[in-house]
């Protein structure tokens, strides 16, 4: 899954980053669309987190002894 949003996120900058160097008049919306799909990721990211650890599970997915 991170993989993905990483993708989405140089493709988000690049064509942001387009829309601001042409000139674009929504390009400041563009813009805000990016950042807060980012904040909602890492939020995401934070609380499943904080749900597996409270639960007491680990991140690894690996077996421990």
């Amino acid at each position: 899954m991170q993989v993905i949003f990483a993708i989405i996120l140089i493709i988000g900058v690049d064509s942001g980053g387009d829309e601001v160097c042409q000139g674009s008049p929504d390009a400041l919306g563009s813009q805000g669309w990016l950042v807060g799909g980012v904040l909602l990721w890492f939020g995401f990211q934070l609380f499943k987190d904080d749900e597996v650890s409270a639960v007491g599970g680990s991140e690894g997915g690996g077996l421990t002894n």
